[in-house]
């Protein structure tokens, strides 16, 4: 069992910070692309910048990949040419990760990094909402988990930057032992 609003701020932290890949889509390079690299570059006095950074990352990797809602009442579906129906207080999953991917929202550079991309923050369906417009569901972290990752990946760049001469890959958080202790990355 997990707690919501801790357990989506850990897995962000693990995906900004270049500890866990991204989504290794078949067909696609996503795997491949160094989020580290990419936070190198980061105009860190740019707190916007920041958080479009961490919004990508978890658009292609959402750390919280899925939700779920329970029918309020019973429903019919058409799948795959046949009509379904299903009672009230059926579990109804909702893969959360594929609305990152979807090419009718991102278009032709769906699985391509780009955290200057339009729309970026308000399609956003990290948080398990569509930017701020949620149906009464929504991550009850967003707003710290936002500031605070900000905050983490402002610090341990600066850190990066002055161990290294700016742009690093393969070094972890800059040296930074307590921060990386405090987030569990030794």
């Amino acid at each position: 069992m997990s707690l919501a609003g801790m357990v989506g701020p850990k897995t962000l932290a693990h995906i900004v910070l270049g500890h866990t890949k991204l989504v290794d889509y078949e067909g696609r390079d996503t795997a491949k692309i160094d989020v580290k690299s990419i936070w190198d570059k980061l105009n860190l006095t740019d707190r916007n910048e920041v958080l479009r950074y961490i919004l990508e990352c978890g658009r292609l990797r959402n750390p919280v990949s899925n939700t779920h809602k329970v029918a309020t009442d019973e429903f019919t579906v058409n799948i795959r040419g046949k009509d379904r129906t299903f009672p009230k207080g059926t579990v109804i999953f909702i893969p959360m990760l594929l609305g990152g991917v979807d090419k009718r929202v991102w278009g032709d550079s769906t699985f391509e990094f780009n955290h200057n991309r339009e729309n970026l923050c308000p399609f956003s369906m990290m948080f398990h909402s569509f930017g701020e417009e949620t149906n009464g569901r929504i991550c009850p972290g967003k707003k710290i988990s936002e500031e605070m990752m900000t905050d983490v990946l402002i610090a341990l760049g600066e850190e990066r930057q002055k161990a290294t001469g700016f742009k690093i890959s393969n070094a972890c958080c800059g040296g930074n032992l307590l921060l990386e202790q405090a987030l569990g990355f030794e």
